[in-house]
């Protein structure tokens, strides 16, 4: 029973290593989508539209499924955006559903216009 046990427990421990490896990679790769088109010169001048569908571009072709609502950009009129990325990784599915997921999300504003 005793070997049972450490077995299992060492089955969980390596299923967590490896979902939490897996979250790791989602979030370098959304990071690295959001931070290389906020970094661009001339940013602030793009449409918010048009960022979003970059944005979720970029993180569909790195293979982290992103939807519209999951990319939320703002221009603050001063020459600054920002550009929020919220997701989840599912961890348990049952059914199909996600019963555990791990939330991650990536946050970058741009450095604006020099004035």
């Amino acid at each position: 029973m005793r070997l049972f046990l450490w077995g299992v427990l060492i089955v969980v421990v390596c299923y967590a290593a490896y979902s939490g490896m897996i979250a790791f990679s989602s979030w370098m790769k959304v990071n690295g989508a959001v931070d290389e088109i906020v970094s661009r010169e001339g940013v602030e001048t793009v449409p918010s539209r048009e960022l979003k569908a970059r944005v979720m571009t970029a993180a569909n072709e790195a293979g982290v499924p992103i939807g519209e609502r999951d990319v939320i950009v703002t221009n603050d009129g001063r020459g600054r955006v920002t550009i929020e990325v919220i997701w989840a990784i599912p961890v348990v599915i049952a059914r199909g559903e996600s019963v555990l997921a791990v939330p991650l999300s990536v946050k970058r504003t741009s450095a604006g216009r020099a004035r």
